[in-house]
């Protein structure tokens, strides 16, 4: 009995059953990163096993090697997408103010497709009439849409630019001009829909974060309305 103990517990059988130990812990974690982690370890473990047979086993061996290498690179893969996202100080800000309800991750994505652009007072962003091609949001600076010279929006930081028409397709309505130093971000309409259209989640936090300024240019609209009456 204590030979076949020994004989169990150490030598080549000892690797087996550590090897299945392992296993056992992989499929008893949650977290994927830690099951691939402890499959590779288990794996490790056993290949000593078929190689240091009286006649190596070279079909498990080879099989070993390959799961190995094969979870190792969805390890990288998983390490990676779990790093800190990092943002500089203007993608800190235009998360801060428009984008906070996004994954920080899908954010990053997001933000490396847009324009940074620096307008000075006086400088026409949009024109009336003008057919939109880029989601424009302002960050900084005083930013005006006005129409017959009158203004009739004074946009806010955080703010798309424009109305729900215009990014229907439709003409713009209004002049939209920079009455002082202003920061913008800008995205292609066209690359931003092929970006967002294999993400639901992403597109469904966009069209939130659009309904919601909206709604709010329309009560800013509605309450000037009302004042010049």
């Amino acid at each position: 009995m204590r030979d076949l103990l020994i004989n169990q517990l150490f030598g080549l059988n000892g690797l087996v059953n550590l090897s299945n130990l392992v296993f056992l812990m992989a499929f008893s974690v949650r977290d994927v990163l830690k099951l691939r982690v402890l499959s590779v370890a288990a794996y490790v473990v056993i290949l000593p096993y078929y190689y240091f047979q009286p006649a190596p086993l070279w079909p498990p061996f080879f099989w070993g090697v390959a799961f190995i290498i094969v979870n190792g690179v969805r390890i990288v893969i998983l390490a990676l997408e779990r790093r800190p996202v990092v943002l500089d100080d203007k993608e800190e800000e235009l998360y801060r103010l428009v984008f906070r309800s996004v994954d920080r991750r899908e954010f990053l994505k997001l933000v490396s497709l847009a324009r940074w652009v620096t307008c000075g007072p006086g400088e026409v962003i949009l024109n009336k009439g003008q057919d939109i091609s880029e989601a424009i949001v302002l960050i900084s600076g005083d930013v005006e849409a006005s129409v017959n010279g009158k203004t009739i929006v004074a946009f806010r930081p955080g703010q798309l630019i424009g109305d729900v028409n215009a990014y229907s397709g439709l003409p713009n309505p209004a002049d939209v001009v920079a009455r002082g130093p202003a920061r913008l971000a800008k995205w292609d309409l066209q690359r931003l829909g092929e970006f967002i259209e294999k993400r639901p989640e992403l597109r469904a936090n966009l069209l939130k974060i659009e309904s919601a300024d909206l709604a709010a240019l329309v009560r800013e609209l509605g309450s000037k309305i009302l004042q010049s009456r």
